[in-house]
């Protein structure tokens, strides 16, 4: 084979690669309860599911400029980092009312009292992943777990995690098989859909608050200086009047060091109930939840959902994360380009 072949494969290969965009490249790493996501040979995000964390959870994800984009209390705790909530870890799937039993709260912070009324959902397989130019695809599945051992809810989950440029994007298509008897989701605040995100991007709305070192130490912080967090939904509205409300999407700009990060999760059409009724906070929360109503309200009519044994239901979301500032307008265009598919 002459060297102006080779190199003539080489440059072909190179042009392919650079057409189709950024490698988007999952490394399984079963020993250590994870898989990794890489773009361009830097961590994206991890899907993990180790003990302590009692559901699986993207954590840590990365902005395109090498950010940390989530909390990492209190399994990675890095300083100046807010102590509260800790059962809100990365990006999680789960709900506070499953027959009775609460999904959503359950960590390693609780006592074996209140455990007794807090499920886990275990991973039971890696399904698949597929690695690529532009996007990559994990396929699993898991089972909710009430605390007796029996099996509730059946999940398969599906992960997109696209690159174009800075821009970064995870698709979660989430189906729920009621298992050996029905499934009733209550009426409760806490879920679905969420992420809890670094602390840079809480607003100064809840003070004083205590925050951790690296190494635990905990002090107060007595006001917003360094948070940027600025939170807005697609009905207009901002900050603490958000939550409970219904919406298409909910976001927030800001900036973690010296890197200008918006933030978006995204509600499906075709999802039940949309649009869905917002669990967002401005300590760094954002989550979406079809399911609770009166739990927003007082004056608002109680809301159960059955899911049927052996019968399923299937959500979708999307979350965005955009380089640099932006407002309602870009990202009312983002979730116009995803709703049209």
């Amino acid at each position: 084979m002459s060297k102006l072949f080779t190199l003539t494969c080489l440059f072909l290969l190179a042009t392919t690669f650079l057409a189709n965009g950024q490698s988007v490249v999952l490394i399984p790493r079963e020993m250590e309860t994870r898989v990794d996501v890489e773009i361009d040979g830097k961590l994206f995000t991890s899907f993990r599911w180790d003990e302590k964390i009692k559901r699986p959870v993207l954590l840590p994800i990365m902005t395109s400029g090498g950010a940390f984009l989530t909390r990492g209390f209190p399994i990675e705790t890095r300083d100046n980092e807010a102590v509260g909530h800790p059962h809100q870890v990365g990006a999680s799937f789960s709900y506070g009312d499953v027959n009775g039993i609460d999904f959503w709260n359950t960590s390693i912070f609780r006592s074996e009292k209140e455990l007794e009324r807090m499920g886990r959902i275990v991973l039971r397989k890696i399904i698949d992943t597929k690695s690529g130019n532009g996007k990559g695809e994990l396929e699993t599945s898991s089972a909710w777990t009430h605390p007796n051992g029996k099996v509730l809810v059946l999940e398969t989950t599906k992960f997109i995690f696209h690159a174009k440029g800075k821009l970064r994007l995870i698709d979660r298509i989430t189906t729920l098989t009621a298992n050996e008897e029905d499934v009733v989701f209550g009426d409760n605040k806490e879920g679905l859909f969420a992420i809890h995100l670094n602390s840079a991007l809480q607003q100064n709305n809840q003070f004083p608050l205590k925050i951790t070192s690296a190494a635990g130490v905990t002090t107060d912080r007595k006001s917003g200086e360094g948070l940027t967090g600025q939170y807005f939904n697609s009905e207009g509205l901002a900050a603490e009047k958000i939550w409970g409300t219904e919406g298409k999407w909910a976001a927030v700009t800001g900036t973690i060091g010296r890197e200008d990060v918006t933030v978006a999760v995204f509600d499906s059409p075709s999802n039940h109930n949309y649009p869905s009724n917002m669990m967002v906070r401005p300590y760094g929360l954002l989550a979406l939840n079809p399911f609770g109503q009166k739990a927003f309200g007082a004056d608002r009519a109680e809301r159960k959902f059955t899911l049927r044994s052996r019968q399923n239901m299937t959500f979708r979301h999307r979350l965005l994360i955009l380089p640099g500032k932006a407002g309602a307008k870009e990202i009312e265009r983002e979730f116009g380009k995803w709703t049209a598919r």
